[in-house]
């Protein structure tokens, strides 16, 4: 308790050098930052299960290693005599729910703008990579019962074939003890992140912020109402939210297809796992059978087709020759 008090009282007395505002000590200028936000929870134990805390917390991210000045300097840790924390407060700004009518109006002054859309797609190596793990999987059930599976799970794969990327450097405002979804909330922490991103860059740059789904589409709101701080912020969706709503997509063209009764009347899914893999509650069990499952049936399909017609045709087709390490070919049938 006496560490995590002086811990505390270091990060407090930060806080003073920048008007309230806490600045991570591994912060450093000229490298940009970015920034995610998210509700927390702590599930106390009440008698109705209401009352219990919850609140907002801000992530910031910048690369390791980066060259330049610190924002700030190391905390200054003392040592405790009791548990007294120093008395800290964050001003919530003044925000409403915006209007309707400053919606439509925004929409409207905004309708000439135009948008970039990436059509490049996911790269080729990637494809290829993620192509030769499917095919390895599905020859090697295909092979004899009782043979062990030497291909690695998908995971082991890609750390077998990617490169190192750079560390990213991660850090955390204090614990704001408002609920994300309060309008308040929003406008205070997006604040917050601009005045840090000022710090480290400059005016120049737009503070880039990931929320969940529920808060981006707030944000969003807030943003369309309010011209002044579109031009400041580029609201993102988290990466999982992205994969989990694409994943849900593919589930919702699953459903009643064929394909999860086959998980339900072999008893690898139960019904109600069925349901909740479509909907995307289980995110691994989704993955594993929407995303990998799939395209593993389909390519042992098409592998057990081509065998068939190489002995139709008296031509000798081993599978086993498709992948070869890192390297691979494809049939035809495949593309």
């Amino acid at each position: 308790m006496l560490l995590e008090t002086s811990l505390a009282n270091a990060v407090v007395e930060n806080t003073r050098k920048f008007q309230g505002l806490y600045a991570p000590p591994f912060l450093k200028k000229g490298t940009f930052v970015f920034f995610a936000v998210d509700n927390t929870g702590f599930a106390e134990d009440t008698a109705d299960g209401k009352g219990t805390t919850h609140g907002t917390i801000t992530a910031v991210y910048q690369k390791a290693d980066a060259p330049g000045e610190p924002i700030s300097p190391s905390l200054n840790i003392m040592e405790a005599r009791c548990c007294s924390v120093t008395p800290y407060h964050v001003s919530m700004l003044p925000c409403s729910k915006p209007k309707h009518t400053n919606l439509l109006s925004a929409h409207k002054e905004t309708t000439t703008q135009t948008f970039n859309i990436n059509k490049i797609g996911v790269a080729k190596s990637y494809q290829l990579t993620h192509l030769g793990w499917v095919v390895a999987t599905a020859i090697s059930r295909m092979g004899n019962e009782g043979e062990l599976n030497k291909i690695p799970g998908w995971a082991a794969y890609n750390s077998l074939l990617s490169t190192s990327q750079p560390v990213t450097q991660v850090g955390a405002l204090p614990l704001l003890p408002e609920v994300a979804h309060n309008w308040s909330t929003l406008l205070t922490v997006m604040m917050q992140a601009r005045k840090l991103k000022e710090l480290a860059v400059g005016d120049d740059h737009p503070t880039i912020i990931s929320f969940d789904l529920a808060l981006y589409e707030k944000v969003v709101q807030l943003l369309d109402s309010s011209p002044d701080l579109q031009v400041q912020f580029v609201p993102r969706i988290g990466e999982l939210h992205v994969v989990m709503a694409s994943l849900r997509a593919l589930g919702t063209s699953i459903e009643n297809s064929g394909i999860d009764d086959a998980w339900i009347e072999p008893d690898v899914y139960g019904s109600a796992t069925t349901r909740q893999i479509l909907q995307c509650k289980h995110y691994i069990k989704c993955y594993i059978c929407i995303y990998v499952g799939t395209k593993r049936a389909l390519v042992m399909f098409a592998l057990q087709n081509l065998s068939r017609c190489c002995r139709t045709i008296h031509i000798s087709f081993n599978p086993s020759i498709i992948y070869t390490g890192v390297s691979m070919e494809v049939p035809s049938a495949l593309h």
